[in-house]
């Protein structure tokens, strides 16, 4: 059945229940490093009329043209038939779905600025991801048809002549094969809101489609546009390609031209946009690493298509930036030495202190805390729990909770580390209950891990010397004997943590982020030389962190930065105390807390979610309550709400039911709070959300409660 746009509804159907099956989390991530240079760019850079035409199946050259790989490209995507076939309304749909807005217009109602905005940030993804998918399948029935009609031995130029009964749809063909219509198909991608993976695969099969078809002008918009869309999805080498075809054609670089964008930040100026795409290509390429990086393996075992370590891309930049007369600015530089930073942590700068268990709980509400010794048998576990319940231990829970499976709190929380606590968005107070497994209750219960040990914690280490093969050992690398016996040295040499960290086994991708920031600072690539700054520090104490390489950042942190005039800030003081609270070092913690104090340095809400989450990582429940209350008081601020709730599940995961409650007292404070003509207007605001937030209220504390099969009174409530 057709609609009245002549694309068929079914088709539709199917095209909205791929997104919702394939939400674009793909399993295997395809490599940006492997796209071929000759997908959909010219040989040599010379102009021509087709951009395309190293696919094109009328040159020369067509026999290299993979015949197998159309069926490769979309096979979720069903083909099209002449019925369906529309290229004026699919070229009218992508120009608008590449709009701002989708190029819905602002009525008189939304004169407000504020109404206005709230207006414009209504996107509709799913209409962008539709018209995507039919222009895809459209350019699949073009390509068909060439295929069909060059075997056949048809002029080239009449090709289109009978692609559709239509005259009409034949003479829009070649408006859907144009320039502008492809330019606005890669631009259309950038606001379809597509996963990482998702969005590589899309662009490179529409690339791949009119490059084959061949008949499509390379033009600057176009290679602009193509930049911007392989930027986004992390083609980190399909983008360098592009970059060096506008530097061979001449085009100018690009600043930000868009009527909605023209101010919106001013730390870009003139010509450094299409190289921050770049940078965003490098950055797109490394999310499998901050997603799911391997922590147990060392940085040396990950392959290059990781780019773990990115500069010689960087490189690249900076050379296309040098030979198109754009000079490397501070900011510039920052957003550069950031891909060090962006590849996640490093099982250095990580420990698990806390495991999540789940105890069952008897049919009668008795609860017996502690593992149960399951393999004694039925029997063996029986007397085991009137053992137990003789001794004391064994308690009746008191809340009153209903063993419905439909209730939608079924959860798996056996991951380590991470408490999960689905059910409590929920909306009916009603159906909240504890969670279930097997048909029974469970009582959800922390088992805290040892701590780290002494020389991953920098408070301890600090000044030590160490022997290196006791805690990493090198592996060596050739039989030789010469060899082995240096390597045995190398190992077996006494150091201090900071000394380790400045060996470059310790991390090659951070000796060549310090080695880049370094050939920066002297001129880099045809540039002249820059100072970093404070934005630029920060970067490379993330990136420290990110690598537990602690000591190195706290010696940039207080020695490098003010020895070259510049101070932290309170960005250079957080990314330090998140760094030790993943290490549960409370000692540093409190230090570096009270020397931010003494210099002035603002402590937001991110300097309190930090030395929470290193108090709570210690099993310290009563020290992080009473610390937030500190900061409250004598600095004017709160953590995010996430880290009053984290407070609460701890307490309550660990049996502190009145440490628990102490802290639901505070929130009842925070509740009547009122303002005072001392308060500036960012603290009253930060107040007010608080009060407001949903997930603080009092009927989501209740349900947390009961989560944990604990109860809340009206006795506990003002």
């Amino acid at each position: 059945m057709l609609s009245s746009t002549g694309i068929n509804t079914e088709t539709k159907q199917h095209q909205a229940s791929y997104y919702l099956n394939n939400p674009g989390n793909s399993t295997q991530r395809l490599s940006s490093t492997t796209v071929t240079e000759s997908v959909a760019s010219p040989s040599n850079g010379k102009s021509s009329s087709s951009a395309f035409d190293s696919r094109n199946p009328n040159a020369s050259n067509s026999d290299d043209v993979d015949k197998t790989s159309i069926d490769l490209l979309s096979p979720v995507l069903p083909p099209l038939n002449s019925e369906e076939y529309n290229p004026k309304y699919i070229s009218d749909q992508i120009h608008k779905m590449a709009g701002y807005n989708q190029g819905r217009k602002i009525g008189q109602s939304h004169s407000n600025i504020k109404s206005r905005k709230r207006f414009e940030r209504k996107w509709d993804y799913e209409s962008v991801r539709l018209a995507l998918d039919d222009y895809e399948r459209h350019l699949q029935y073009v390509l068909h048809h060439l295929q069909r009609e060059s075997s056949s031995g048809v002029d080239a130029k009449n090709l289109f002549a009978n692609i559709h009964p239509s005259k009409e749809k034949c003479f829009e063909t070649h408006r859907l094969l144009s320039s502008s219509t492809v330019s606005k198909a890669a631009r259309a991608l950038t606001r379809s809101r597509m996963d990482t993976p998702l969005l590589s695969r899309r662009i490179r099969d529409i690339e791949r489609l009119v490059g084959m078809i061949g008949w499509t002008p390379i033009t600057e918009e176009l290679s602009y546009r193509l930049l911007e869309a392989n930027g986004k999805a992390g083609n980190v080498r399909r983008t360098l390609a592009l970059l060096e075809l506008r530097r061979s054609r001449g085009y100018p670089p690009r600043e930000q031209q868009d009527g909605e964008y023209k101010g919106a930040n001013p730390h870009i100026i003139p010509g450094e946009k299409e190289f921050l795409h770049a940078i965003t290509s490098i950055q797109s390429a490394q999310l499998p690493l901050r997603r799911s990086r391997n922590i147990y393996l060392h940085e040396s075992t990950f392959s290059e298509s990781a780019l773990d370590n990115p500069t010689r891309y960087l490189d690249a930049i900076l050379i296309n930036m040098s030979k198109r007369g754009v000079q490397l600015r501070p900011d510039m530089a920052a957003r550069m030495l950031d891909c060090y930073a962006s590849t996640g942590r490093t099982g250095r700068a990580i420990h698990y202190f806390y495991k999540v268990r789940r105890d069952p709980v008897e049919d009668d509400g008795t609860y017996i805390p502690g593992p149960h010794p399951t393999h004694l048998g039925k029997a063996g576990l029986e007397d085991w729990k009137t053992a137990k319940r003789g001794e004391g231990i064994a308690r009746v829970l008191t809340t009153d909770v209903s063993e419905n499976l439909s209730n939608g709190l079924v959860d798996d929380v056996s991951n380590e580390g991470e408490l999960g606590l689905k059910g409590l968005d929920n909306d009916d107070e009603d159906k909240s209950s504890m969670p279930t497994q097997f048909n029974r209750r469970t009582k959800i219960r922390m088992s805290m891990q040892a701590l780290p040990p002494f020389h991953k914690i920098p408070s301890s280490v600090k000044g030590v010397p160490l022997i290196r093969n006791r805690y990493q050992p090198i592996p060596n690398e050739g039989s030789s004997d010469a060899h082995e016996a240096r390597s045995d040295r190398v190992q077996n040499k006494s150091m201090t943590k900071y000394e380790w960290e400045l060996d470059r086994d310790w991390s090659l991708a951070l000796t060549a982020a310090f080695a880049f920031a370094d050939s920066l600072t002297h001129g880099a690539c045809g540039h002249d030389p820059i100072e970093l700054d404070v934005v630029g520090w920060n970067i490379l104490i993330k990136a420290c962190c990110r690598r537990g390489a602690i000591h190195r950042a706290l010696k940039i942190l207080n020695e490098t930065m003010p020895q070259k005039g510049i101070e932290p800030d309170t960005y250079s003081y957080n990314t330090i105390l998140a760094a030790l609270a993943r290490l549960g070092d409370t000692r540093y913690l409190q230090e570096y807390l009270i020397g931010m104090t003494n210099k002035g340095v603002r402590i937001d809400k991110y300097t309190a979610q930090a030395m929470v989450d290193g108090f709570l990582n210690v099993g310290d429940i009563q020290g992080a309550t009473s610390l937030v209350q500190d900061i409250f008081n004598q600095h004017d601020t709160l953590p995010p709400y996430t880290s009053h709730l984290k407070i609460i599940e701890f307490a309550l995961a660990n049996g502190l039911i009145f440490e628990a409650k102490r802290h639901v007292y505070f929130i009842q404070q925070l509740w009547k709070w009122q303002p005072s003509k001392h308060h500036d207007e960012r603290f009253c605001q930060l107040m007010e959300e608080t009060k407001r937030n949903p997930k603080l209220s009092k009927k989501a504390l209740l349900q947390l409660f009961r989560y944990f099969g604990e109860e809340l009174s009206e006795q506990d409530f003002f």
